[in-house]
């Protein structure tokens, strides 16, 4: 029964581990600076119009 527990725990313990040091992590794709660049509406050209 000890053993069951210590398997468990050593589970438990690996995958705490492997979620938290994982790079794979959605906060580190987020961009802490506005670096959006603007358009000009008279550089967008829509397919089917003449402009």
């Amino acid at each position: 029964m000890k053993l069951r527990n210590y398997l468990y725990a050593a589970v438990v313990l690996t995958s705490v581990t492997f979620v938290s040091c994982n790079p794979d992590s959605i906060a580190d794709e987020d961009n802490p600076y506005q670096t959006e660049q603007k358009i000009k509406k008279k550089d967008v050209k829509i397919p089917g119009q003449n402009n």
